[in-house]
Formats: C-alpha cells, structure tokens, sequence
C-alpha cells in the first residue's frame, strides 16, 4: 500500500503543475463553473425581464401619462374652440347686422363705409354691449373688432391703420366668468371714458395692421364667398402692435348683405389663458409641457406655438420641430439647435369640412425632456437591477462556499497523504476517491503476491514502460542513464533498490520529506520511468535475468 500511495502522490504532486500549465487549479476551474452557471441562470432571468417588459415598464407609464394628457387636453382644447368658433360667428353677424343698420340710417352702404370717418366712432359705440356680453359669457382673454376703414384717412400711416375696438378680461380673473376685471386697449377714449372702463397703458386709438398679417389673411379669406361660418381663421401666436404677450386669435370676417366686407372680428386667448387652460400634470415630470402650434408635414412651428408649462419654455423653442418615431409609441421632437424632446401629438380639427382655412393645420403636443424621460425610465428599473445585481453578487458567494466545501474533504485527505507519507488515510465519504485508494491497495496487494501488472511486465506479457523489455540495448541505455544521476540522487535511488520507502529514506538521510520527493521526481524522469512501482517493477526484471541493478 506504502508504494501505490507513493506512486499516487508522485502523480498529485504532477497535477497541479499541469493544471497551472494548462491554467486553473481544480477548485478553480469548479468555482469558474458554479459561477458561469450562475451567470446563465441570471441571464435567463433578464431575458426573461425584458421579455415582459419589466424594463420598459418606466416607458410604457411614461407612454400612458404622456397619452391621458394629451386626451384630456385635445379633448377640452377642440371643445373649447369649436364653441368659440361659433360665437365668433354669432358674433359677426351680430356687428354686421348693427354695422348695416348704422350705414343705412345715414343712407351710406357698406361699401362705401371707408368714405364716411365720422359714422366710425357711432358704430364702435353700439358694439360695445355685443362685445362686453361675449366676453362674460366665454373663457377668453379678449374680444375685438376692427373696421376696414379710419378716422383719419389723410394722416401719415392711415393706409395700416384701421378703427376698432379691444376689450380684455384682464388675468388671472380671465377663468372667473362671474368677476370679470374688464380693460380697454383699443378704440375712442370717449367710448372708455362713457362706460367707466379702465384703459390700459398699451391702449391705442386705433389697431396697426400689416400685410399678410391676421387681419388681412381674414379679410381676402372673404372673397371666397362662402358662409362666414367657413371663413373664420385661427392665427398662431403672435404680439398684437403695441400689445405686451403672445396670443391666438380668432379672426371672423364681418360680411354685410350686399357681400361687403367691412371688417374683422373675433377672440384672444393670450398665453397666460392658454397656460391656465392647459397646464399638464406635473406631478411626475416637472417640466413636462403643453404645445398648440401649426404643423406642416412633419414640422412643428414652435415659434408661433403658445405653450402650457410650469416652468419658461419658449426661450429653448423657438424654431421648428421635426417630430420622427422614437419608441414606445412615442415621438421625438428635435429642435434646429439640436434639443430634444419626447412626446406625443395629434392634429386638431379646428375648422369645418371645406372650410376655406382648412388646410392651415394645427396639432397638439404634450412634451418632455428627453434627458427626463430617460433618467424616469432608468430609474423605474434601477431597483430591479440592484435587486439582480444583489442577486448575483450573493450567488457567486454561495458558489464561493460550495466548492470550497465540495472539495475541502478531497483536498484534506490529499494533502494528508502528501504531508504524512502513511498507509492510512481518512475517508472522504467520496464514493471514487475513497474507491481510488481501495483500488490502489488491491493493485499493491497483487503485485505482492506476484499476480498483479507487476508479473505481467516481468514476464515480457506487456510493455507499458522502459522495464518492458530488458534487452541488451535496453540495458545499455538504463546504464548510461544512471550515468546522469547526481551523487545526491544515486543514494536515494539505492536506498530505494534496498527496499526503503521515501520517508525512512528521509529519515535516514536525515533530510525532508519534500526534498526527497524532489529527487524521486528527477530520479524518474532521468532513468525515464513513471513512478516507484515502474521502478521496482524495471529492476526486478533485470535482476530475474542476471543483470545489475545499477552500475557503479
């Protein structure tokens, strides 16, 4: 048993060495299993996440604020100014009804309106009660009319100046119907003074217009013909001249009888009204916003767009926005300066069918950051993460544990065989090592009784090794091969012909136990040979034939 066990170890003490050559020592390459293991069971397991959208689940919430938002706005803003739409319609043909009956009580027809300056001051008069009594009756910032014609047609500038009325409901009382805060900004002093209406600083005595401005695009919108109820025409945001905020307008035709156009009226909604109005739930974006602008294609026109924030937007839009698909459903908004926005929008109907301003597009977006919606979805799913990365971190400890504890019984018997040198080792309870040992204590029992591989090689029945044959060459080489044997080496491999084991020949070379393991290993692989068992098994061959064990 002595000799297998020396034989075992001489091939342990082998292994690491080839495991090191070859690169992981045996609890190494167990512990690098356990943990690739783990690695596929936690990959899986985010497949698995991603597949059900774990993930996404931040953007899909996201998804569905963003939608319930602009539902509710559309919803109220296409509500809200379809109704406005109509009484702007009732309104115009309220002015033009008054207007007409004006003219003719002074025997002028409407077209010949411009001619006659000094009716213009009468007519604004009696429009006043129509205009204060829209502006009660619906949310908006403010009611006007503007005349096709002047007070003062010989002045400098009259030919952009045009006679009219502006009434406001002055904010924050704009949504207050029952208490409103009534300013005026256009018109005849003597109008404002009679009525005990406050006049605002920004009041003038008559509008400035321009070419291709709201009242003009109104005003040649008319030629069409068609009812007034398919003229009207929403501008886009816009400072009125001498005005302080931006605002949409309401701009309805006033049509006499005879198909005279005598002028513009309509509503405001300034951009405080609009923010009032339509201010989206901040409560999970904080800058998430509200945008009503013209839409040409694929391009919002953000620089005439009236916003709906908690925050100041306008000063980071202020040109286009070219709406692509992002993901989720969702849209993405990039500004010519290079922002970045993600949201959603849809087109308004604002207009009827075969309206004439129909194809001028409007559509609401409710936006947010992009850098927002990224850090919410990170966010959502940053716990799930650090829970797996937990995960992770505590399975490659458990598989830290487990193979420290799955090998340590074989490990501890190994190296009390190797420390030790004994007959005897502690079981490991490991069914094949412990059947190792057993079948190494039989092998050595065999060759004992002379029946094992030992008897085989003696008699020339196999050839596993140099002592499988014992010619005279092979002679001649084992002896010029114990001719490269150190002093130091030649007497452990004497004391070995002589029958002692390593640790008696430790013992009486008065030397450790692994530095005579160091000569066997160089011992073998001088003389070419395997282990002790090769050894003996050489030596008894030569003998058995007449030859020396070694040469002097």
């Amino acid at each position: 048993m002595r000799r297998r066990i020396e034989s075992f170890l001489i091939l342990l003490r082998e292994v690491p060495g080839a495991l090191a050559r070859g690169g992981l020592s045996l609890r190494m390459r167990l512990l690098a299993f356990l943990i690739l293991f783990v690695c596929a069971i936690m990959l899986a397991l985010l497949l698995a996440l991603f597949a059900a959208g774990v993930f996404s689940a931040g953007l899909s919430e996201s998804g569905i604020f963003l939608e319930n938002e602009m539902a509710n706005i559309v919803r109220k803003t296409e509500a809200d100014y379809n109704t406005l739409s109509v009484e702007g319609v009732l309104l115009s043909r309220t002015f033009a009804e008054q207007v007409e009956e004006d003219l003719a009580a002074s025997g002028v027809s409407a077209a010949e309106m411009k001619a006659h300056p000094e009716l213009l001051e009468g007519i604004l008069n009696r429009c006043v009660d129509p205009m204060l009594t829209a502006l009660e009756k619906n949310v908006v910032s403010a009611v006007y009319i503007i005349l096709d014609a002047t007070v003062n047609p010989r002045i400098p500038g009259a030919e952009s100046s045009r006679a009219g009325l502006f009434i406001r409901n002055m904010e924050p009382n704009a949504l207050n119907r029952s208490a409103p805060s009534i300013h005026y900004m256009r018109g005849p002093i003597s109008i404002a003074r009679a009525r005990n209406l406050y006049v605002l600083p920004q009041w003038g005595m008559e509008f400035s217009v321009s070419p291709g401005d709201f009242f003009h695009i109104a005003m040649k919108g008319a030629e069409a013909g068609a009812d007034v109820s398919r003229l009207y025409y929403w501008n886009p945001g816009e400072t009125l001249t001498g005005d302080y905020e931006d605002a949409i307008l309401l701009c309805v035709p006033v049509i006499a009888s005879d198909g005279a156009v005598v002028g513009v009226c309509g509503f405001e909604i300034n951009a405080m009204l609009f923010k009032m109005q339509n201010i989206p739930n901040n409560s999970t974006f904080s800058r998430v916003f509200a945008m009503l602008a013209p839409i040409d294609g694929d391009t919002l026109d953000a620089s005439r767009a009236m916003f709906a924030a908690s925050h100041s937007v306008r000063s980071n839009l202020t040109g286009d926005l070219r709406v692509s698909a992002w993901k989720s459903g969702l849209s993405s908004f990039v500004s010519q300066d290079g922002g970045r926005w993600v949201g959603l929008s849809q087109t308004l109907h604002m207009y009827p069918k075969n309206a004439v301003h129909g194809n001028r597009q409007w559509a609401l977006a409710v936006l947010l950051p992009e850098d927002d919606m990224n850090d919410y979805t990170l966010a959502k799913s940053g716990d799930i993460l650090v829970l797996l990365f937990a995960l992770l971190l505590a399975s490659v400890a458990a598989a830290v544990l487990v193979s420290s504890r799955y090998l340590a019984p074989v490990l501890r018997a190994i190296n009390q065989i190797k420390k030790e040198g004994a007959e005897e080792y502690t079981k490991t309870n490991i069914r094949e090592i412990d059947d190792l040992f057993v079948f190494l204590t039989e092998q050595d029992a065999d060759g004992e009784r002379g029946t094992g591989p030992e008897t085989a090689e003696i008699n020339g029945e196999a050839r596993t090794g140099p002592g499988a044959d014992a010619d005279a060459d092979s002679a001649r080489e084992f002896s010029q091969r114990l001719q490269t044997l150190s002093r130091a080496e030649k007497t452990v491999f004497d004391l070995y012909v002589q029958g002692y084991t390593a640790k008696e020949i430790a013992e009486i070379l008065n030397l450790s136990i692994n530095t005579i393991k160091t000569h066997n290993r160089r011992i073998y692989w001088k003389l070419g040979v395997t282990s002790r068992k090769e050894l003996m098994a050489y030596l008894r061959a030569r003998q058995a034939k007449g030859g020396a064990a070694h040469e002097e």
